[in-house]
């Protein structure tokens, strides 16, 4: 289902459940936890029609707040927003049980001045 199928109740209760743990959320999609917890990401983007690499190694620190500080909403096609995170139902897989997972979208490039 999307956001804006579930009942204005339901919806609260959903977007409740984000902010409270949001930070939760935004650690464990882009850092991980345990040993080998992210503690940098590196962005590299070739441009094609101009043959450049851009690059960024930023702090997770940085990426943390960059990606998951921000307003969290249901978008109107019916995600969630974390800050710059969009939240998706999976679906696609002709049925399979993980059409029913979750998806974390980021545009990584943002990271590149």
């Amino acid at each position: 289902m999307f956001a804006n199928e579930f009942s204005e109740d339901e919806q609260k209760l959903l977007l409740n459940f984000f902010i409270k743990n949001q930070t939760l959320i935004v650690n464990d999609i882009l850092k991980g936890r345990g040993k080998l917890s992210a503690e940098w990401m590196l962005v590299i983007l070739k441009l094609k029609d101009i043959n450049e690499i851009k690059w960024a190694l930023e702090p997770i620190n940085k990426v943390l707040n960059h990606f998951g500080n921000g307003v969290i909403s249901i978008t109107p096609r019916g995600s969630f927003k974390i800050g710059n995170i969009t939240v998706q139902r999976k679906g696609g897989d002709n049925g399979r049980d993980t059409a029913n997972m979750l998806q974390f979208k980021i545009n990584p490039a943002e990271l590149i001045n």
